[in-house]
């Protein structure tokens, strides 16, 4: 990765004792400016905190903390209801204890993607992981999210993006049993499944079977409220009945979906919902197809299984999941963000990308805060188009196909395969 002039010039403006120690200064910068942002929207409230967070919390917190473990207080998995009984516990405000939650994976996330960035860089490895480490902890997506919004996001992407990482070292078990732990969290996890599923089969390793090994940790941390009287089986409804929650089109996330409602709703007067009855399968079965024929010329291109190349395709795959499913909420888009700024690393020819797809992103923030803000249905228009210039940058010669270097600890593992 070529040096990052901006942060190199500045560096260079800095007196000698500053330059010396620029990256941890500056570091230190990022870290404090984040933690006074958050602290400055810690008394916030969203209709989320108010109609859900905030009740579940009274709710657990009235059935006597660990003992309302016996039965569904809304419609968080058995593990994120435990942490709210461990809450209620805390001499702290239950709305300080969900952002405080959060706040600290936005910085695990934050150092994991400056982990990333630098193992993935040429050169100037200090100063791109310094740049990665603020444009995740600083972004506006990931601090509204956690410290505004009091939502989970960062946490299962945390450990998501950290089971890819440890796919693309060959710890197969221990990526399969960490991304256990983010699916357990929340089911949008499985948008990265299809790149981790596709990388072990690209291998030709049997270590497929560890996917057995996901509903094991589930159900292990689950154990709190399964040892209260909930039924293993119990673990896995939640998700089933998740998916019939929200019976709509679009939950404000701009899919191709957006699109065609508009266009039907104007010509027909539907309804989201009597529309989400006709697209339903439709729309999963279009999803899976894309999936695969991203999968089927990767192989026929035979790519390279390196790191760089595992990041943009699991990338790929999972901002395919979100904008052809229905019922996307604007939110589901977080993880492929992380990784499309990730990406911008690795191809620089991304960034215009990337930074209109969190502008994208911050209007539909505002139009759920605010109830106002550019249609949904331009927002898509774009949005597709940014998903599109993606699939062409990314499968370019320069890009998923060029002759990338191999890092010399992955080249001693000798985990570099052709597809």
């Amino acid at each position: 990765m070529k040096e990052n002039k901006v942060i190199s010039n500045i560096k260079n403006l800095c007196p000698k004792p500053i330059r010396e120690h620029f990256v941890l200064i500056t570091a230190i910068i990022y870290f404090l400016t984040g933690i006074i942002i958050r602290i400055a929207l810690r008394d916030l409230h969203s209709g989320d905190t108010d109609l859900f967070l905030l009740p579940w919390y009274d709710e657990i917190k009235t059935g006597g903390g660990f003992a309302a473990l016996d039965h569904q207080v809304g419609d968080y998995n058995i593990l994120y209801q435990t942490i709210i009984a461990m809450f209620t516990y805390l001499p702290i405000r239950p709305l300080y204890a969900y952002k405080l939650f959060s706040c600290i994976f936005d910085l695990f996330l934050a150092v994991l993607c400056a982990r990333l960035v630098y193992e993935l860089s040429d050169n100037n490895k200090g100063l791109g992981s310094l740049a990665a480490f603020g444009l995740v902890f600083l972004s506006p997506i990931v601090f509204i999210d956690s410290s505004w919004w009091a939502q989970c996001d960062a946490i299962y992407t945390f450990f998501g993006i950290a089971a890819v990482f440890l796919i693309c070292r060959n710890h197969d078990l221990s990526a399969f049993c960490i991304f256990g732990i983010s699916i357990t969290f929340k089911l949008q996890a499985i948008f990265l499944l299809p790149g981790i599923i596709f990388t072990i089969f690209c291998r030709k390793k049997m270590h497929l079977i560890y996917t057995a090994i996901i509903p094991v940790i589930m159900i292990i941390l689950s154990l709190p409220g399964i040892s209260s009287g909930r039924s293993i089986a119990d673990v896995f409804l939640i998700y089933f009945n998740q998916t019939s929650t929200y019976p709509t089109v679009t939950s404000n996330y701009p899919s191709v979906w957006s699109i065609i409602y508009d266009g039907l709703k104007l010509l027909t007067g539907i309804s989201s919902e009597d529309m989400f009855v006709y697209i339903k399968y439709p729309a999963i079965i279009l999803a899976f197809l894309s999936l695969a024929a991203f999968m089927l010329f990767w192989l026929i291109k035979k790519v390279e299984l390196n790191t760089k190349n595992i990041i943009m395709m699991t990338f790929l795959l999972s901002y395919t999941c979100v904008i052809f499913l229905p019922s996307m909420h604007e939110r589901y888009s977080f993880t492929y963000e992380i990784l499309a700024l990730i990406t911008a690393f690795i191809n620089r020819r991304t960034i215009h990308l990337a930074v209109t797809m969190y502008v994208i992103t911050l209007n539909t923030y505002f139009s759920y805060f605010f109830s106002f803000g550019i249609p949904l249905s331009i927002l898509a228009a774009v949005n597709i188009f940014i998903y599109v210039r993606y699939i062409i940058i990314l499968n370019s010669e320069g890009s998923l196909f060029s002759k990338q270097p191999v890092l010399p600890e992955y080249h001693k593992m000798n985990d570099t395969v052709k597809v």
